[in-house]
């Protein structure tokens, strides 16, 4: 499973004007996800990724967006890929967490990891979701261990230790919400390296 935080963080700039706490009426929110888990089961992992969860998550309706994650895998259990809901379960730990729904996310996490990861791995996904997994737990010092373990990388090709920087933020924010994690540059120690939620790729 390749998801280099470094690499999908570089260049992402924060270009959402809305501000992290103003969220859309809750009716509205509840609507767009009727309207879209309608649908959920006729649709692909690629028609799912495109227009489902990441639809809502940039309308800020991340509750919504967490639960159709969790109504396409329960409908496409069978024919997911191990890859897939992994995949899927990270990205519901990001927008239940950013909800403050810090024990589903942890949930999620715990799903999230690689069982058939490399002791050696170039790129350590594992190691990432501990620093993650640490976070929401309130353990300072299981996010400086993967941060730790983390250190130990290669450099990649593009000049940074696979999500080194992304696990850093963990610590560097520790005691801020999630969504400053994920949307406020100062949590990231490399100063030509911002991150936005709503303004990434990751989330349109």
């Amino acid at each position: 499973m390749k998801l280099a935080l470094c690499m999908m963080i570089a260049g992402w700039a924060l270009i959402s004007t809305t501000p992290v706490n103003a969220q859309p009426a809750d009716a509205d929110c509840t609507d767009l996800g009727a309207t879209l888990n309608q649908q959920i089961d006729t649709w692909d992992y690629a028609t799912f990724e495109q227009n489902g969860w990441r639809k809502l998550a940039s309308k800020d309706c991340f509750f919504e967006a967490g639960a159709s994650i969790v109504s396409w895998l329960n409908a496409h259990h069978a024919s997911a890929s191990a890859e897939q809901t992994r995949t899927l379960r990270y990205h519901a730990a990001r927008v239940f967490a950013m909800t403050g729904r810090n024990q589903i996310a942890l949930l999620h996490v715990t799903h999230a990891r690689n069982p058939d990861q490399a002791e050696d791995v170039i790129n350590d996904w594992n190691g990432y979701l501990d620093a993650f997994s640490g976070w929401l737990r309130r353990d300072i010092t299981l996010v400086r261990t993967a941060i730790a373990r983390l250190e130990t990388q290669q450099v990649d090709e593009t000049g940074y230790k696979p999500n080194l920087a992304a696990a850093e933020r963990f610590l560097t924010c520790f005691s801020r919400p999630y969504a400053s994690i994920e949307t406020d540059p100062t949590c990231i120690k490399q100063p030509d390296i911002t991150l936005g939620l709503r303004a990434s790729p990751d989330f349109e």
